[in-house]
């Protein structure tokens, strides 16, 4: 239980200090899921263009991923990541318009899957 509280504090801390250290990378929306189990998914609508955080959080060793896909475009990426790492952001600029389905799927849960509009997709 403390593990989870820990990583939770870590996933507000990195979000909070991204908006006041790098306002110009600020959000424009932001959408989050949390499960017990060893998959998560998260649809979203609205998404204007831009730039797409993907936020991912997943316990154990090993390798978890996470998925994005399109439900609008022929768009799909997924991302390898070390399970054993703790909360991790990853950009992708340019992404279609429209709705998303994403996916995080790790060795143990509770794992967490959020996405985030970014009016600067290049975070200059």
């Amino acid at each position: 239980m403390r593990k989870i509280l820990s990583r939770g504090a870590v996933i507000g801390v990195v979000a909070a200090s991204a908006a006041v250290l790098l306002p110009q990378v600020a959000s424009a929306a932001a959408f989050s899921s949390t499960c017990q189990a060893t998959v998560c998914d998260l649809y979203v609508s609205g998404y204007q263009g831009g730039g797409l955080s993907i936020d991912a959080d997943v316990h154990g060793s090993g390798t978890g991923r996470w998925e994005l896909w399109s439900l609008d475009e022929n768009w799909y990426h997924v991302q390898d990541f070390d399970a054993a790492a703790g909360p991790g952001s990853w950009l992708r600029s340019w992404s279609p318009k429209g709705r998303y389905h994403a996916r995080v799927t790790g060795p143990s849960g509770p794992t967490s899957i959020g996405l985030r509009w970014l009016d600067n997709p290049t975070g200059s």
